[in-house]
């Protein structure tokens, strides 16, 4: 087999990685690159069989739109739908690939390819590695994946049962150049969501990833513990409908402590999107039954009660008192720094700045920190790792002295040889 890394080997998001065998080949991820690089990943000219994508973040599958129809592209059902959704609500149209969905643990083929595809931990849903066969050769693509989610049974049930005899794991890093978060675990995340929520005195705001099902959880707990009420934007109240027909665990926003931000300002630009769409007919019922929905007003009249997941901060502000206020911002940190990230969020960077509301960075990462990578690594016992999906691949061969690590460059072909005595070129 040959590996090529065609973006990935030097910065986190845009991983776009070629398997090839003979005249076959499939990628793994298509992803948009998250902030300025100089990396570019034209599709049309790789000649591939399929795609793969581990998971609904969209630097790991915004380039599907520049696939031919006619390539089958292989993803979870669940992320599939989650996909749709973002489409969906940012109005775009829908996307027109030919999907196949695949099962955590149920292997497939794409000639001479075998695919076993296996769940991590991430702050995405549906997040998947993949083990790669071929010539009798096996390789792992770890994905993103953490092991301090409130899915991490599953990273430690993956590290007690290691996939054998793997002869290159091309492992992600991204915290590999970063410190340490402050709160480690979603348990961290919640009480302190519960200290500021239990000490301000007026309304709570959340900024999150509204797919971010375990933060969703975590604000839902929080809220209760508080003794306040969840308040979700349109969307977000999709994206639980969504999951909670697959997980018992995911609050339905029809739960008692829960309620739908559907009239006013803030939501317009979300009704607009499916109001015409009858595939959302039931489900615009039900979000505007008056034991769901809430209205700005309400919310305005007793500040206080509520903790607000919505994306339109800035006009529901006009209507609070804003000395009062709280955000809690659950994001990595770079998205509010301009010369780091193409999604800039101008109008947040300008309320973390402002004196007349609370500002509170209340997040831990959706990727693994060095000591899990650690345990990863060490329960695989792979015969190579190669970085990807950081900004520090160098730091993998001090970091991990004791392993086999070959750091490769975009577009620089890694090269499975041999049989019984197997070496990486």
């Amino acid at each position: 087999m040959e590996i090529i890394i065609h973006r990935g080997a030097e910065e986190i998001g845009g991983s776009c990685v070629q398997i090839k065998t003979g005249q076959h080949s499939i990628l793994i991820d298509a992803g948009l690159p998250l902030g300025e690089t100089a990396s570019t990943v034209n599709l049309a000219t790789l000649n591939i069989d399929a795609v793969l994508i581990s998971h609904p973040h969209q630097d790991h599958y915004g380039l599907i739109d520049d696939l031919a129809p006619s390539v089958p592209v292989y993803i979870g059902k669940i992320a599939g739908k989650l996909i749709a959704a973002t489409r969906i609500f940012t109005g775009r149209t829908p996307l027109q690939n030919n999907f196949h969905y695949f099962k955590a643990g149920s292997s497939f083929e794409i000639t001479p390819f075998r695919i076993t595809p296996f769940l991590v931990d991430h702050s995405a849903s549906d997040a998947f590695g993949f083990i790669v066969e071929a010539d009798g050769q096996r390789m792992i693509y770890s994905g993103d994946f953490r092991a301090h989610g409130r899915k991490r049974k599953i990273f430690e049930n993956f590290i007690k049962h290691p996939p054998q005899n793997i002869d290159l794991l091309l492992m992600e890093g991204t915290m590999m150049g970063r410190n340490g978060e402050k709160y480690q675990t979603e348990a961290d995340i919640e009480a302190q969501m519960v200290n500021v929520l239990n000490d301000t005195v007026g309304a709570v705001f959340l900024v999150c990833s509204g797919q971010h099902i375990d933060r969703l959880c975590t604000a839902f707990r929080a809220s209760r513990r508080s003794g306040r009420t969840f308040v979700v934007d349109i969307y977000t109240a999709w994206i639980l409908q969504i999951l909670s027909e697959h997980f018992d665990s995911t609050p339905h926003f029809t739960l008692k402590g829960i309620r739908v931000l559907a009239r006013g300002a803030s939501a317009k630009n979300h009704y607009l999107k499916i109001k015409d769409n009858s595939y959302f007919k039931q489900f615009i019922n039900d979000i505007y039954k008056n034991e769901n929905v809430i209205t700005e007003a309400e919310i305005a009249a007793t500040p206080h009660q509520y903790f607000i997941k919505n994306c339109r901060i800035d006009v529901l502000l006009k209507k609070l008192n804003q000395q009062q206020t709280g955000i809690i911002y659950s994001q990595w940190s770079g998205y509010l720094e301009k010369e780091k990230c193409k999604q800039f969020d101008w109008r947040l960077a300008a309320l973390k700045s402002d004196s007349d509301v609370a500002f509170h960075h209340i997040h831990t990462s959706g990727h693994a920190f060095k000591q899990d990578l650690h345990r990863y690594l060490n329960a695989i016992k792979p015969k190579v790792v190669v970085p990807i999906h950081t900004e520090c691949g160098d730091e993998y061969v001090k970091e991990f002295s004791s392993h086999h690590v070959k750091v490769i460059a975009d577009g620089e072909v890694c090269q499975l040889v041999g049989g019984n005595n197997r070496e990486v070129k």
